[in-house]
């Protein structure tokens, strides 16, 4: 019997908890934030309310229509949006006094970048290290390499050309219709940016996709999506993260139980693969 009331008692007391203390940390108001128009009316108790916002398709839609009427948007129960750009500078400007969120170190790898680097001593040490590398005076430098990639563009693009659509059409047939530019100027920017920032020939212009060779933690070699493993990587992460402290687990429950959500984080673990392979 003892045993019985021990059991329902730890999961309700921790269920209890988990709910009860924001709603009271609501009311106490330690930080001021009650003052400002919520997102909606769950915004104040859980960060899990911006989560659903993420699930509706068009989550900066709802800030942008708030944005309209309020400069500042309660999204959580300690965030707040800014809809206004003189913000910017004072929120992650050079000299700022604001803390990167946890939600930086959430996110973050083995090894910090500047994005999500939180200690602002070592950031100032990498951004010094990296702006003379970037500096205009180094960038001209390596003008060759963009318009080596310039070239490769073109290539690809006249390998790829039809006929042009004779006066009595006006839509091209759809055998015609062979250039994803997107795709292809995607494929440019990649290839750029690696072969500047690393040295390293990605190859995608020259097969005019972005397949790309991953390496496991156990050495073994295989083919995947470059564009593909990035996206599912930032969907995934950018539609569970806003509750911190539920992130861990909503990692391991959505991978249980959403198809959509077990197929990103497996693209997920092939973007660290691609990281391994470009080590």
């Amino acid at each position: 019997m003892l045993g019985a009331l021990l059991a329902a008692f730890v999961p309700f007391t921790l269920v209890s908890y988990l709910n009860l203390e924001p709603i009271v940390d609501c009311f106490r108001d330690p930080k001021g934030l009650r003052r400002y128009p919520s997102l909606n009316c769950f915004s104040p108790f859980t960060g899990r309310a911006f989560i659903w916002e993420a699930h509706q398709g068009f989550r900066s839609k709802a800030l942008l229509t708030i944005h309209q009427k309020h400069p500042v948007v309660r999204i959580g129960p300690k965030s707040l949006s800014y809809g206004v750009v003189k913000a910017v500078k004072d929120i992650d400007g050079h000299n700022t006094k604001c803390l990167k969120d946890v939600f930086y170190t959430l996110l973050s790898g083995t090894h910090y970048h500047l994005a999500d680097l939180v200690d602002n001593p070592e950031h100032a040490r990498k951004r010094k290290v990296l702006s003379s590398a970037y500096a205009l005076k180094n960038l001209e430098r390596w003008g060759h390499k963009v318009a080596d990639k310039t070239e490769r563009l073109m290539r690809g693009f006249d390998a790829r050309c039809t006929a042009p659509l004779s006066k009595k059409y006006t839509r091209p047939d759809s055998q015609d219709l062979t250039v994803d530019y997107r795709s292809w100027t995607n494929f440019f920017t990649l290839d750029a940016i690696a072969d500047i920032g690393l040295s390293e020939r990605l190859g995608f212009l020259d097969a005019g996709n972005d397949k790309v060779v991953a390496e496991r933690m156990d050495g073994s070699l295989h083919e995947v999506n470059y564009r593909e493993c990035l996206h599912a990587t930032a969907r995934a992460q950018s539609g569970l993260v806003w509750a911190y402290e539920w992130y861990p687990q909503l990692q391991t429950i959505s991978s249980t139980l959403s198809k959509q959500y077990r197929r990103m984080w497996k693209l997920n673990n092939d973007w660290n693969d691609i990281d391994i392979s470009l080590e």
